[in-house]
């Protein structure tokens, strides 16, 4: 997947949309809207906070700067 640096205006989600595509086609939940919710909530930490966009109440993950932290993120190996 390539970084984007500037996320395109369509590639905004809601958590819940984010966990709906993620978890698409899966037969058990892979993330949990819980899950994605925890990482925004430490995105300053993690390393997701340039991804994760706050509209008063309404947060907003990009897609693709998503999928481009989990791809870097640490495994546990």
């Amino acid at each position: 997947m390539t970084t984007h640096s500037n996320p395109a205006r369509h590639d905004w989600r809601s958590i819940a949309a984010l966990a709906e595509i993620v978890n698409a086609g899966a037969k058990k939940t892979t993330l949990s809207e819980h899950a994605l919710r925890h990482y925004v909530r430490h995105a300053n930490t993690n390393g997701l906070g340039p991804h994760v966009r706050k509209l008063g109440r309404k947060i907003l993950i990009s897609e693709s700067g998503f999928y481009d932290w989990l791809s870097r993120a640490p495994s546990d190996d």
